[in-house]
């Protein structure tokens, strides 16, 4: 396909290791990404700029919201190391050969729980239950290609295909 024109996400399923987890709701909002920095000055130097850390990040969260209070939002309560994994189909307009074409996402994350809001209780209306992961691992792969794979307690730090800590990894 030549000359995408990249258009929307037609459709998403939400997996807790292999088990699709029904209830979810229509949307979820994935991790902010952000380095952690430290400003640099000095003799010589006008002012100052932050120097972020290749693949160090701040505290990473992220929400899985659920229509309802199910038995879902308690199991993921639970610490026991499962993956969160988001399928997406990406849809894009091909300019040459003129038609829709699918891309496909895959979003792995692993974590510790951090939250449960259960939500409100009112007849004829949503709980809003949200499940909250704090992130300690992040995959992101477009029809098989790693853009990104991010794992904190592994040094691993991967983006486009990249491993920006190999040299890190081979002088400590």
């Amino acid at each position: 396909m030549s000359n995408p024109i990249p258009e929307k996400v037609h459709s998403y399923n939400v997996y807790d290791d292999t088990e699709k987890l029904v209830g979810v709701s229509a949307e979820v909002t994935l991790p902010t990404l952000e380095l952690m920095s430290e400003a640099v000055s000095g003799a010589g130097m006008l002012g100052e700029y932050e120097s972020p850390t290749p693949g160090h990040f701040g505290s990473i969260t992220m929400e899985i919201p659920f229509r309802t209070l199910t038995d879902k939002s308690f199991s993921l309560l639970k610490n026991k190391g499962r993956s969160i994994v988001l399928r997406a189909a990406q849809q894009s307009y091909d300019v040459s050969g003129g038609g829709i074409r699918q891309r496909g996402l895959k979003i792995t994350i692993r974590g510790i729980p951090k939250a449960l809001e259960l939500g409100k209780l009112a007849a004829g209306t949503q709980t809003e239950t949200k499940n909250t992961i704090e992130v300690l691992y992040l995959k992101v792969e477009e029809n098989g290609k790693v853009l990104l794979e991010l794992d904190k307690l592994n040094s691993i730090y991967i983006v486009d295909g990249e491993d920006l800590l190999a040299d890190v990894r081979n002088l400590i």
